[in-house]
């Protein structure tokens, strides 16, 4: 199947891959039908696409020096508006999902790949690039922006409303009675953004815009004009004047997702904003107020960043007016069993009415979702994909990759063994540190450095803990 002649077709496709081999069959397969370039290391690629806008780079994960999932990472603050695919082997899993759930990559493809599932994944990144640069083209962002949020309003069926995620909803139901500025924490893949539109869509600006702004997905200078707005002139490339999402957030909610994640410098200029309302544009001398509501949301500890001097005590204080939690997966696990429904419903495309097989939602509660619901819905996505008919079982859902850990029970007598009784306490030791190590890899994308920098220990020992563990 070849592509058919369009705009999108006119967008660069960057694979890359430190084997010649692989970059030579590519194009062999791609490039009469799409424009094509190709690089052997990350640094390459980098230089590239600070060169030329393409619209997709596909690349291996393992490769000496930077590997996939880094070079990705580098991508997304560089040009986050680039399609992002990583291609690997089934034994990088959960190095996959984790960059997927991060936001490094949009989507993965298994080594040896082949041709047409590849072509397919190319086309609908493509596809996704057309349908971003007409909505780019329009003359105002503000629209956009509020045509995506009516496409995207779901609320009134927020899974777990009446599960795991009730007394959340109630707390958010009473903050949207105000317009104090809300702090969501939770870990990474809860759903707090569900959570901010929820109080949005409750509240009296409901009629007015929800903007959205991932500040962790942006370097310093792009989230200062993504918040601010810039003036004609005021940087190279800055071609005409430009309103930020807080103008275009006004009478509405701006959403700062993951606020934790921003230089001191912005903190600074954000302080402003939350005391007076007021700011100027990048390159502009004139004060601009606007009326908004501010909802934050972050996986970290603030406090614990307050105390190590990492964020401004007097910011945490302006954002921390009406904290709200959303509780990890693990700890509502009555919600599994709706979630998966909801995501074949999603997701399932000709497969919609697959059904969960005997078993496999009481299996799935004995992992500890390190992703929370959006490493779930991943791998509803994969047991999709792996289903020979139209019933879900446990092992189209990989977990053996990430072994389920079945909790001990408090009432059943312990099994007889010919270990000594301090067996089970080294044992109870390795799980819960392979369970902590996990989590913290998944937390930074798989990128081993920034993990050993978080615990502070040499990277190489953090690699070899992770090979013992059989995490890498």
């Amino acid at each position: 199947m070849s592509v058919a002649p369009g705009p999108f077709s006119q967008s660069p496709v960057l694979y890359v891959d430190d084997e010649p081999d692989n970059l030579e069959l590519f194009r062999l397969h791609f490039e009469e039908d799409f424009e094509v370039r190709t690089a052997t290391s990350g640094q390459e690629a980098l230089a590239l696409i600070e060169k030329e806008r393409i619209g997709l780079i596909l690349t291996d994960e393992r490769m000496p020096g930077m590997s996939g999932i880094e070079l990705l990472a580098q991508v997304v603050a560089r040009r986050p508006e680039t399609v992002r695919v990583i291609v690997s082997a089934y034994s990088d899993a959960d190095r996959l999902l984790a960059a997927i759930n991060r936001g490094h990559a949009h989507e993965y493809i298994v080594k040896p790949w082949d041709a047409r599932e590849l072509r397919f994944c190319v086309e609908r990144g493509l596809a996704m690039v057309e349908s971003r640069r007409r909505l780019a083209s329009r003359a105002e962002l503000a629209e956009v922006l509020e045509q995506d949020a009516r496409e995207e309003r779901d609320t009134g069926n927020i899974v777990g409303a009446s599960g795991g995620l009730q007394g959340t909803l109630q707390q958010a139901r009473r903050a949207a009675q105000s317009d104090a500025t809300v702090l969501v924490h939770g870990e990474t893949g809860t759903g707090k953004e569900l959570i901010a539109r929820f109080i949005h869509e409750e509240s009296r600006r409901a009629v007015g815009p929800f903007v959205r702004v991932n500040c962790a997905a942006l370097a310093e200078g792009v989230l200062e004009s993504e918040l601010f707005g810039h003036e004609q002139g005021a940087f190279t490339g800055a071609v005409k004047t430009r309103r930020g999402r807080f103008e275009l957030a006004h009478g509405g909610t701006i959403f700062l997702d993951e606020i934790g994640d921003i230089s001191p410098r912005l903190q600074v200029s954000l302080l402003r904003v939350l005391q007076e309302r007021e700011f100027e544009r990048v390159g502009g001398n004139q004060t601009l107020r606007v009326n908004v509501r501010v909802i934050a949301a972050t996986h970290r500890d603030l406090a614990r960043q307050v105390a190590q001097g990492r964020f401004r005590e007097d910011l945490y204080y302006r954002l921390n007016v009406l904290p709200l939690t959303v509780p990890p997966l693990r700890q509502r696990p009555q919600d599994l069993g709706p979630l998966v429904t909801h995501f074949i419903a999603k997701h399932g495309g000709p497969y919609r009415r697959a059904r969960v097989g005997p078993g496999v939602v009481e299996a799935l509660a004995r992992y500890r979702w390190p992703g929370n619901v959006r490493e779930l819905e991943n791998l509803v996505q994969r047991a999709l994909v792996q289903a020979q008919g139209d019933e879900l079982v446990l092992d189209d859902f990989c977990l053996t990759l990430t072994p389920v850990t079945a909790e001990p029970a408090s009432s059943a007598e312990p099994a007889p063994s010919s270990e000594p009784a301090s067996g089970g306490v080294r044992e109870e030791v390795r799980r819960s540190e392979t369970e902590q190590l996990r989590e913290l890899l998944v937390q930074h994308g798989g990128n081993c450095s920034s993990a050993a920098r978080a615990l502070g220990i040499p990277r190489t020992t953090l690699i070899s803990r992770a090979k013992k563990y059989g995490l890498l």
